[in-house]
């Protein structure tokens, strides 16, 4: 059976993110911020941060233009960065103690920052009743909480990882003969797809972007061969497991299926418009599904009629899935004036439960964590057909989500060690055998540091 003929069935599998209800709710307000006037007056100047390019920006700031209309007290100061200047931006600024009230917060960060010092322990808050948490799912609260047992977060979305392809590409190739991926597929299966593809493609288009040194595809193939990224602060992955990792990457590359080292490196950046696959440079590529919708825009824009679709990440071959699972929300920083924690609490609640913020943000940073408003969101006319797909294959493939359990610090230095040693093994510079002992030496090393 097609991918494609599978990914657009409808289903029922949404349990980790709480039952589906049987009808749309209306796009009524319910998120029920009135429940912080328990703290005092919601009125004041709070900051909210946050990551994201133009479109999620845009999405962002017509939220905060209706929570403060509908709070004439509050203002709201925007602080929006790329992903990585977030972080970097928010180290900078607990250091210094002037962090925001509130704060866009991810799980694969959450250890970095769970500290009663940077950010507020929000139990007793809970405990009050002044956080709307309905509708989200028992294990997504869960996953918010830091290792010292406290929650820090309150979800706003959960996200999983996947692949993105050009399905006008995928097309052309079954007329020419090419038999289209199964569903579930192995790694395996997926090179030999690439193999087959390639001689369909326009010239200079890569069959697969070189995932090498991309840390979602890694922490996706670590789980599918039935290892831990981590053990608690202790990698969890073997040496054979990471030199597997690069030769089968190598293999693709100097097979001349993927990206060259240089364009591996200058590829598949945060810029959607700059985006391989935007610009019909690859075939398949790694992408965050969440942004299908952005990305089809561009690719309208510069390659009229192309279409694009997401598919999921391949299986061992014995079919073990390793798909990552982690959710978004917002913390309040720890030094957040007792005056301003009204408006806090209030802006937290309103992004989080009301519908008429669900619907404009549209599962922009993960599906809405509420299972409600996902569902209404995916059977609203009104909701961008790309939000409606990746809302799709989140229900197909959540079932079998193995979330990771990431130490202080973990995935940046999963990012930076994994690249440094691919890149070495890509420009021929060492083994991968070699390249592998660096990783894992130098991955333990920054973990175990910042433990400390």
């Amino acid at each position: 059976m097609k991918i494609r003929d599978i990914l657009l069935k409808s289903v029922s599998a949404f349990a980790l993110v709480g039952a589906i209800v049987a009808s749309a709710p209306s796009l009524a307000q319910d998120s029920n911020p009135a429940e912080a006037a328990e703290l005092g007056p919601i009125a004041g100047e709070i900051g909210f941060s946050w990551w994201g390019g133009q479109g999620r920006n845009q999405k962002t700031d017509d939220i905060l233009k209706l929570f403060e209309s509908e709070y004439p007290g509050v203002t709201v100061v925007r602080e929006a960065a790329d992903f990585n200047p977030h972080w970097e931006k928010l180290t900078i600024q607990s250091a210094a103690g002037n962090q925001p009230c509130t704060i866009q917060m991810q799980t694969r960060w959450l250890a970095t920052f769970a500290k009663p010092n940077v950010l507020m322990p929000l139990d007793d808050l809970l405990a009050k009743g002044v956080f709307k948490i309905d509708g989200i799912a028992q294990p997504i609260m869960d996953g918010a909480r830091g290792t010292d047992g406290n929650l820090y977060m309150i979800p706003s979305g959960v996200f999983i990882f996947a692949l993105m392809l050009n399905q006008s590409m995928a097309d052309s190739a079954a007329a020419a003969g090419v038999a289209p991926l199964p569903n579930p597929y192995t790694w395996g299966q997926l090179a030999e797809y690439a193999r087959a593809v390639k001689p369909t493609l326009p010239e200079g288009v890569n069959a697969l972007h070189n995932m090498g040194r991309e840390t979602d595809a890694f922490v996706t193939w670590v789980q599918s061969q039935g290892d831990k990224l981590f053990n608690g602060t202790e990698v969890g992955f073997s040496k054979e497991t990471a030199v597997a990792w690069f030769d089968y990457w190598e293999a693709l590359r100097k097979d001349g299926l993927t990206d060259n080292a240089e364009e591996m490196v200058a590829d598949n950046g945060s810029l959607i418009e700059e985006s391989n696959i935007a610009n019909g440079r690859t075939f398949i590529t790694n992408r965050p599904p969440n942004r299908l919708a952005s990305m089809q825009a561009a690719v309208d824009k510069v390659l009229p009629g192309t279409k694009l679709d997401i598919m999921p990440y391949p299986t061992a071959e014995d079919g073990t899935t390793g798909m990552d699972l982690g959710s978004n929300g917002i913390a309040i920083g720890a030094n957040c004036p007792a005056e301003l924690l009204p408006a806090s609490v209030a802006w937290t609640n309103f992004f989080t439960q009301d519908a008429r913020a669900a619907q404009i943000y549209q599962s922009d940073n993960g599906v809405v964590a509420v299972d409600h408003l996902a569902e209404a969101q995916a059977n609203d006319p009104a909701t961008a057909a790309g939000q409606v797909r990746y809302i799709e294959l989140f229900r197909e493939v959540v079932g079998g989500a193995k979330p990771v359990q990431w130490p202080a610090g973990g995935y940046q230095a999963v990012t930076e060690t994994i690249a440094r040693a691919y890149d070495a093994v890509a420009f021929e510079q060492i083994s991968s055998a070699e390249a592998a002992d660096q990783f894992i030496a130098e991955l333990q090393e920054q973990v175990t540091n910042a433990a400390k």
